[in-house]
């Protein structure tokens, strides 16, 4: 009687081990709530941006607002604005600000790349395996990824997710993602080639940096893909971005303030330039 006992006890134990996540998993489920609870949280940033698109390189400064970001152009391949140009940023900005269609629009792009990557980063637990990519460093581990062959996409956007391999990098005592590089390891069709692809060899970048205690923001996106389907409206094919300087901004900041916020520091921008100084 006490080996049947001993056995049926063994048996439960072994179903609820196989039940139980292993860390690793249950740590990216953990990194990967987090992020969808940051971004669910009220918080605006100013910051500056550095963009390379293509062939052409940009200084801008942004200000989030509840209509999404807006920004104005300090620099474009490596050169001050000149009048003429600054009096376009002027007129650009003007439009936008006073058209309540632009407005809309901005939102509404903001929104769905923010969508975009709510619903990705809710894939990250289900799209891939992970394993250990040796010891961790301090707070830092950093695990490769590749496609779990259980997982079957939903959507385009989640195939090509799921269609690439990497690395992770996860603050481990705070739960939260810092880095991830992926490429593309097999080209991805969709409607056999004729709805657009997206070729082997692609690769991306993303950096996340701690600007609170609770709020992380995104410090660095390089994406080098090639192909007829792109993720995001606000990223090119050919982009490399870094943003820096990171201060918060009140949630209820208006589009004049916001635009204050913008045309000073545009000021700032000359005047460091002018003295021979970095912004």
């Amino acid at each position: 009687m006490k080996f049947f006992v001993a056995l049926a006890l063994l048996a439960i134990s072994s179903l609820s081990l196989a039940q139980t996540p292993p860390p690793l998993e249950q740590l990216v489920k953990d990194m990967a709530w987090n992020e969808v609870q940051d971004r669910e949280r009220d918080s605006f940033w100013q910051y500056r941006v550095q963009q390379k698109i293509g062939q052409q390189t940009f200084v801008k400064y942004q200000v989030e607002t509840e209509h999404g970001p807006i920004y104005r152009i300090l620099e474009e391949n490596g050169q001050r604005l000149d009048a003429k140009q600054q009096q376009g940023e002027d007129e650009r900005l003007n439009h936008l600000l006073n058209s309540p269609g632009a407005l809309e629009k901005n939102r509404e792009d903001h929104a769905q790349d923010e969508q975009r990557l709510e619903r990705l980063t809710k894939l990250m637990p289900e799209a891939f395996l992970y394993e250990s990519d040796g010891p961790s460093s301090s707070d830092l581990l950093t695990l490769r990824f590749r496609p779990n062959p259980a997982f079957k996409p939903p959507t385009y956007e989640a195939r090509v997710f799921h269609g690439m391999a990497g690395t992770i990098v996860v603050n481990q005592r705070l739960k939260r993602f810092v880095a991830m590089h992926g490429k593309v390891i097999e080209q991805i069709d969709f409607g056999y080639g004729l709805l657009g692809h997206v070729d082997k060899g692609g690769h991306f970048e993303i950096h996340r940096e701690q600007v609170g205690p609770t709020h992380w923001k995104t410090d660095l996106v390089d994406v080098h893909v090639s192909g007829r389907v792109v993720l995001f409206k606000s990223v090119s094919k050919d982009h490399y971005e870094t943003r820096s300087q990171f201060q918060p901004v009140e949630t209820t900041i208006s589009l004049t303030e916001a635009r204050h916020l913008l045309d000073q520091a545009a000021l700032e921008n000359h005047a460091t330039l002018r003295n021979g100084q970095k912004f």
